[in-house]
This record gives structure tokens, sequence and C-alpha cells, in this order.
């Protein structure tokens, strides 16, 4: 028996042409001449059993995606299976169009203009391919990185080509190329499914292949040919994780991301008109007045989605989230890729402490393109950001005080990353009496820049300095004698940036040691992220993947239960708004 196939066009001249192409081929063929009529005889078309709809997409009365839905809703109302559809489109690459189309279980676009070869081929594909390569849903829209394989069987090369996914189903994956994939090729795929799973890989065979991204990338849909148990298993992890989605937490995070687009397309075209660097930057300042409250409005509504889950339900919802948004605010941008790829091990190095420290405020702008120097700049201007440069001054404020008290002050930093509160007291020529400075950090390379920039600075400013570097992590000073031994009599000591990773039993052991290393009339200070001044949540923990543990000035009371010898605890208050807590323990005479 012929297969049936349904026209749905309001262009009399396409909708009869593409009718007796198919006659030839065999088919047997109707025709509705626009999305109205095809609705109005909609019992018709349950009827008839067709194999196969094609539709236009832009029509008058009632465009396509509206008229196969009400087909789709009329089948399932007289127990019909879905019916295969196909859209045809002159609009390649709208993202609207994708999503429509798969929550209608459309599997393949052709878009105008087109070859008549190749429509043929694709009416082919849909009516005669197995049933069990036909991609079926639902389908979840995700960005995983890939590397595609090619191998050709005539020369033997091998090429390998890079991409990410767009959409994945159990059967089926969507990508975004860098090149395009020959048609009917069969592949292997490797995909990096993220931090939270274990990489995969499926061998597949392309169905369709269309230039229909700008900058030179390429769309492909392929369905799955091979996939061993252990990535199948896999997959179907993802899916399973995937269904603990909130559906409100999806529709903001992809109304942040067209928001965020916007911005990327208009800054880019700002770029292309202007090669100014200042008139770039004034770009920037008019135009982040507007950004910014906007930007800080979707993290704050964000975080109230995932604030509240249980670790499992938060690490699908930070997935999601870094897929969708990793590629505008994570991977071009380099302060934010600093933070997520973490490559001293941890985000809140010595190095990420260095761009707040240069990049806050309005004088310096980090990045090659002035999207790239917007989203710079908003991440070293959040408040916690600026708390960071407050907490410099104040700890710059806590070394000269030391300075004045003591004849030959002793001051030991803990975690003391970059130093810069040191280095800009050196620089600006304040230290002017003995002072013996020890940097204690786990991180050599940390070390190494505290002491070349101290090697910079002119020898009249730092000939008071006597400096000593320890590369030793803090379990060392709960544990190694000889250390603590080394450490002891200090008129100050802080730890600034190490508590706010600790369990309470570790931050209560670490501030006993360290109050046990002071001299008679010493102060200990501790800084922790604060939970009640914490916003921007979203931005660098859930996006960035930045987890600290925010505390209370009751949490961070109890660690000292069990000192004694103090004369005086208490919380020194930062003039301006901050998102730290700081913990001073002053000891008796």
């Amino acid at each position: 028996m012929a297969k049936r196939i349904l026209i749905i066009d309001d262009d009399r001249l396409v909708a009869e042409s593409l009718s007796k192409l198919l006659k030839r081929q065999g088919y047997e063929v109707s025709i509705a001449y626009s999305g109205l009529e095809a609705i109005n005889n909609i019992t018709k078309i349950t009827k008839l059993d067709f194999d196969l709809i094609i539709s236009d997409i832009k029509m008058p009365d009632m465009d396509g995606m509206k008229t196969l839905k009400r087909i789709r809703e009329s089948s399932l109302r007289h127990n019909k299976d879905k019916v295969p559809a196909i859209i045809i489109t002159g609009y390649a690459g709208e993202d609207e169009i994708y999503r429509k189309a798969g929550e209608l279980g459309i599997v393949e676009c052709i878009y105008k203009p087109f070859e008549l070869d190749e429509f043929i081929e694709v009416i082919r594909r849909n009516l005669e391919l197995p049933p069990k390569y036909k991609r079926t849903y639902p389908r979840i829209e995700i960005g995983f990185p890939v590397e595609v394989v090619l191998n050709d069987p005539f020369t033997g090369v091998v090429k390998k080509i890079s991409g990410k996914t767009v959409d994945l189903s159990e059967n089926g994956i969507g990508l975004i190329l860098d090149s395009l994939l020959p048609p009917k090729s069969i592949v292997d795929i490797n995909v990096n499914s993220s931090p939270h799973y274990t990489p995969f890989q499926l061998q597949a065979s392309i169905i369709w292949a269309k230039p229909v991204f700008k900058d030179g990338y390429y769309r492909c849909g392929l369905h799955f040919l091979k996939i061993e148990e252990p990535h199948l298993t896999i997959l179907r992890e993802i899916f399973s994780d995937y269904k603990l989605l909130d559906n409100e937490f999806i529709s903001i995070t992809k109304e942040m991301r067209g928001f965020i687009q916007d911005i990327k397309a208009d800054f880019d075209e700002f770029d292309r008109l202007n090669n100014d660097e200042k008139k770039r930057i004034e770009f920037i300042w008019t135009a982040k007045g507007e950004i910014f409250p906007k930007l800080d409005n979707y993290f704050a509504k964000v975080w109230e989605f995932v604030k509240g889950f249980e670790r499992d339900r938060y690490a699908v919802h930070q997935n999601y989230y870094q897929q969708v948004l990793g590629d505008l605010l994570l991977e071009p941008i380099q302060i934010n890729r600093h933070v997520y790829q973490k490559p001293l091990g941890y985000p809140g190095d010595y190095i990420m402490m260095n761009y707040i420290y240069d990049y806050n405020g309005n004088k310096n702008y980090l990045g090659t393109s002035s999207f790239e120097k917007l989203i710079n700049h908003y991440t070293c201007n959040i408040p916690i950001s600026c708390s960071n440069i407050k907490r410099k001054e104040f700890l710059k404020e806590k070394i000269l005080e030391a300075l004045e008290t003591k004849d030959k002050a002793k001051i030991l930093s803990v975690a003391c990353g970059p130093a810069r509160e040191l280095i800009e007291l050196l620089r600006e020529g304040k230290i002017t009496k003995p002072l013996l400075f020890k940097c204690l950090d786990f991180e050599k390379k940390a070390l190494d820049y505290v002491d070349n920039e101290i090697k910079k600075i002119e020898q009249r400013k730092k000939e008071l300095l006597s400096i000593e570097y320890i590369c030793r992590d803090i379990t060392s000073i709960i544990r190694d004698r000889q250390l603590k031994e080394k450490l002891r009599v200090q008129d100050l000591i802080y730890a600034f940036g190490i508590f706010d990773y600790l369990s309470d039993y570790m931050a209560a052991r670490l501030t006993k040691e360290l109050f046990q290393l002071l001299d008679k009339d010493g102060k200990l200070i501790i800084c922790n992220v604060s939970l009640k001044n914490s916003s921007h949540r979203a931005y660098y923990e859930l996006l960035g993947g930045w987890n600290m543990v925010y505390r209370t000035k009751e949490d961070m009371l109890s660690w000292t239960n069990s000192l004694s010898d103090f004369s005086e605890i208490k919380f020194e208050e930062l003039s301006n708004f901050s998102n730290y807590l700081f913990l001073s323990i002053s000891k008796t005479k």
C-alpha cells in the first residue's frame, strides 16, 4: 500500500509542485492550503491515517506549529499514534522553532531553498527508517562538550570535530559543530558530560546536517547506532536526574540566556563599528546601569529556587544552569573561567584575589571584547568582590595598629594568598618600624608571587621588613609541633579565606591552635563569609561552583568555647556593608 502524505502550505505553487514530485515517487498525497483548512478537516485527516505530514511554518491564518499541535491533540483523542511530521521553514537557526518542534516530537526541518533530491531523501528517510532509529521524546536541552570522530573508509583519514550537544534523547542527539558533517556518515561521539557525570561514548548516524548557526557553526541531528551498556547507563542517569528540574527554574534560566545573548549581540555590534578603546569603556559605563540590576535580579530569583534544595537536587539544577549559561558567562570570560576551572584546586586562589584587587572599581577593564570587559567588570564589582577590597583595607589598618603598639611587631598571615595588604603598605612606604612577617600558604605559587612582588619594591621601602615564607597547610598547624614552635609569640595573626571552607569541628580546632600561638596581648582575627549578608550566590556559587560555608556570629563564637586567657572576644564592624564577619580574639597581657 502506498504511503500517505499530507502537505500543509499556503503557497499553492509550492504545495502542488511538491505533490506532483511525491506522486511520481509512488506516494499518495493530499493538500491543505492553510493551517485553518487542515484543522477544519481534522476528522478526515485523523481517519485517513497519514504516514507523514509536511507543513510550512509561516502561514497567515494559523502557523504550522499550532496546526500540528491541534492535529496531534486530535490524534490522541481518537487513540491514534502520532503522525511523523516535517516542517518547512526559511528561518534557519531560530531556537524558538527548535524548541516548539521538540515539544511536538518533530524530528526534522527542511530549510528553504532546498534541492529536490535532498527533499526526497528526507521524505524517504522519515517514512522508511526503522522505528528503533526514530528519535523519541522527551528530549532534554543541554550543552555538553563533544568530540566527533569521523573515519573516512576510503582514505583512512581520521577527522576530529569539536562542538557541543544542543539536545539529547535516549536514542538521538542534536549537535552544533565547528565543521559540517558529510550526509549519511557514521561517526563516533565522545561526550564530556560535565563534572557531574562520567564521560560516555556512542556511535551515531547523521539524520540531517545544516549550516544553521552564525559564526561558522553547523547544526546536525543524529540517531544512535551503538552505545555500550555502561555508557547507556550514564545516559539514563542523566535523563533520570533531569526529571528533577523545576519547570520555573528552567524558564527563568532560558529567559536569562536570551537576555544575555541580546546583550552580547549589542556589544559585539558596537565593537564592529568602534575600535576605539575609550569609546568601548564609555559604552560599558553607560549600559551597565541598566544591565547590572537586571542581572542581579535574575541571580536573586534563581537562588530563591535552589537555596533550600537537598544536595542531589541542587547538583542537577547547578549542572543545568552551567550548561545553559556556560558558553556565555563561563567559557569566554577570563575571570569566571578561572573560578570554574579551579586550576590551583579551589576558586578563591591568589590569582582570583588579584583579579578582584586589580579590576574592582572603574579604572581597569579585563577582556578583549566589550562584552568580556562588561562581564569581568560585573564579576569584580558584585558585593562579595567589593567586600574583598574592604577586607584588604581592614587588614592594612590592623597591620599598622600592630606596628604602632609594638617596637618589633610579629605578624602571621595564615592562608596568605597574594598578601596584597602587605605589598601595598610597602609600596606606600608605610612600614616605618621593624616588622617580622610570616606568610603561610599551602600553594607555593602564591608564596612565589608575594616574594617576586616584594623584590620589585624599592629597597628603602622594605628595609625594616623581615619576611619568611612557609609552604604548609592548616593541618600542619594542628599536628606539627616543630612548626608550632616556630610560629609562637605572634602579636597579630589573621586568617582570611580559609575558615570559609572548614567544618565547624576543624574551625574550632584551628581557632584554638592559632590562639595559642599569640604572644601576651596579641590578637587573632578570623574572617568568614556571612550568612546574613550574602548575595549573588547563584552567580559565583551555582554558576561558578565557588562553594563556601556561610556562617552567623553565633556559629563563629562557638569556636571559642574551649579558649581561656582571653581578654576580649568581639566582632569588628566595618563602616560600610560587608559580606564578611570579622571575629577578633585578644589575649590577656
